[in-house]
């Protein structure tokens, strides 16, 4: 049995070579995404620090110098100096009734005076410094394939990664005969790396150790990496037998008959009137990004804890959905006003970037991808080198038949 499952080891690893490798390389670049975007692009993110229009002076500056566009969601938490990256979608042609053409869907201004500073598509393959991060992100969560066949593509890679994982650290236990003779110091041979032996061993044991020693990572890498493409198909059910879940308000909300509607009130009015239905516990929470959802005809404000995202431990948000028309509740989706299947959920996204424990975190994580490559590099060689052997077993093995 444990050639058997030295063989799934093997196999199942060439068979996650190339999309582990792509993965791993994109990772530990995206886990540092804002400050290589920002080093690369000083001309669209770098702004004087000068005070800020109001998100709807803003949002107006915008649309007038653009007319055939519209804001779908601006930020709230920008630090001082930085401009903001707006979200934005075309309007419908009156003469046509179809969307126009904008060629872009983000949008970098000056938040002090609204000038548009450049814009871009997200995640378009285009060779230039504007594009090539968000070309990255999309493919490492994706790998660029249209509709969800990206999102199967890369969920079952981290399925296979979990499981190949799993078998290989299981494959460097001791036999269970010798555990009396004293489980760690069999063990421990596992955890490092023989000094002068051949190639073949250091490489193995390269490959061996590296696997063991940035497991935690590993494991905790790709059951995110599962929550993020197959979140519908495989997290979520499995989460259900453990913890209740809500449906997002996106999901359950009916979209509103008959011509789309302008807004009632604008945005400074719908993040004061969401604040006011914030549970106790995120009163003190600061207003993180607000769009606006025509089709469902509601406003989606977000506010989130000081320090989320960029502190160790700093998680808890809520988004407070209402009605563009009366400004009443339509629903939660947050850390506060969730379940607690819901806040496993929330800690994904922190556990699998690394944001979890603040810039270390992040650390952690673009190390942990480096490590994934340099096991993806040994396991092959490993797998190079024992070629010739394996053949020659197979040719004695026929010639004895």
């Amino acid at each position: 049995m444990r050639r058997v499952w030295v063989a799934v080891h093997r196999y199942c690893g060439l068979a996650l070579l190339v999309l582990l490798l792509v993965n791993a390389v994109t990772g530990s670049l995206i886990a540092f995404e804002h400050e290589i975007d920002a080093w690369l692009n000083p001309q669209l993110h770098r702004v004087a620090d000068r005070p800020a229009l109001a998100p709807d002076a803003l949002i107006a500056r915008v649309e007038q110098a653009h007319p055939h566009l519209q804001v779908s969601q601006i930020p709230l938490d920008a630090q001082p100096g930085q401009a903001y990256e707006l979200r934005v979608v075309p309007r419908l042609d009156a003469t046509t009734g179809k969307p126009y053409v904008l060629g872009f869907d983000r949008l970098f201004a000056d938040p002090a005076t609204g000038a548009v500073l450049g814009h871009r598509t997200w995640g378009a393959l285009r060779v230039d410094r504007v594009h090539v991060m968000t070309f990255l992100n999309v493919l490492h969560r994706k790998f660029q394939l249209p509709g969800k066949w990206g999102m199967w593509l890369t969920g079952t890679a981290a399925l296979v990664w979990l499981f190949t994982a799993l078998v290989g650290t299981c494959l460097t236990l001791p036999r269970l005969k010798a555990w009396r003779a004293g489980f760690w110091q069999r063990w421990k041979p596992a955890w490092q790396i023989k000094r002068g032996a051949a190639w073949q061993r250091t490489t193995f044991d390269l490959h061996r150790a590296l696997g063991l020693w940035t497991l935690p990572v590993a494991l905790t890498l790709a059951v995110s990496g599962v929550y993020f493409s197959l979140g519908n198909e495989v997290f979520r059910p499995v989460v259900r037998w453990f913890a209740p879940l809500s449906v997002h308000p996106i999901n359950h909300l009916q979209p509103r008959p008959g011509p789309t509607m302008p807004p009632a009130f604008g945005t400074e009015a719908a993040i004061e009137r969401a604040r006011a239905y914030l549970p106790p516990a995120a009163h003190a929470f600061q207003p993180w990004y607000a769009s606006h959802v025509p089709r469902l005809g509601v406003y989606r404000i977000a506010f989130k804890e000081a320090g989320m995202r960029e502190q160790r431990l700093r998680l808890r948000y809520e988004q407070v959905f209402i009605d563009d028309r009366s400004g009443a509740l339509k629903g939660f989706s947050g850390y506060e006003t969730g379940t607690s299947g819901d806040r496993f959920l929330i800690w994904q996204y922190p556990l699998h970037t690394g944001r979890i424990l603040g810039w270390w975190g992040r650390l952690l994580v673009c190390m942990g991808g480096v490590a994934t490559e340099s096991l993806c590099v040994a396991g092959l060689m490993v797998w190079w080198s024992r070629r010739p052997s394996r053949r020659m077993q197979v040719a004695r093995a026929m010639r004895t038949a």
